[in-house]
């Protein structure tokens, strides 16, 4: 394909029709997919998974923790949620140091997200004093889950 986006990228083909790619998953944010199950009258059946984040836990060999995502609750507050319920993976000096960088996209939304574009994860993690337990335990693995 001539497209940039790799795992998750949107394009019109010759018909024009949006083909979109997503990873191994559906998400209920992808409006195509969710326009294309309203329209083959399927979207009562189906049957989304719990919304969380489960982890191996590195000091504990074969325990595992999860980030649940609150249902009902919209985005991002929901990853706020589900930050702050977990109690096993991340210390609350660990939730508190996170405050700076997290609280800004709450706040200010995309244009924020917008104005870090030019840093790195770690480097935007370092920039606001991000805990290296988060990158370490958290970000690493989700990048390896996701094979970037």
């Amino acid at each position: 394909r001539d497209v940039l986006g790799g795992k998750v990228s949107a394009w019109q083909d010759a018909d024009g029709d949006m083909i979109e790619t997503g990873l191994h998953i559906f998400f209920g944010a992808y409006p195509n997919m969710m326009n294309l199950f309203q329209e083959l009258g399927i979207e009562d059946r189906l049957q989304w998974k719990a919304h969380r984040m489960t982890f191996a836990m590195p000091q504990l060999p074969g325990e595992f923790t999860s980030f649940d995502f609150p249902d009902g609750v919209p985005a991002p507050l929901n990853m706020a949620a589900a930050i702050l319920g977990n109690t096993e993976m991340l210390s609350l000096l660990d939730k508190v140091r996170m405050v700076p960088g997290l609280l800004p996209m709450l706040l200010e939304g995309q244009p924020f997200i917008d104005a870090q574009d030019e840093l790195s994860v770690k480097e935007f993690m370092d920039k606001y004093g991000m805990p290296e337990t988060v990158n370490e335990e958290i970000f690493i693995a989700m990048a390896k889950a996701l094979d970037f």
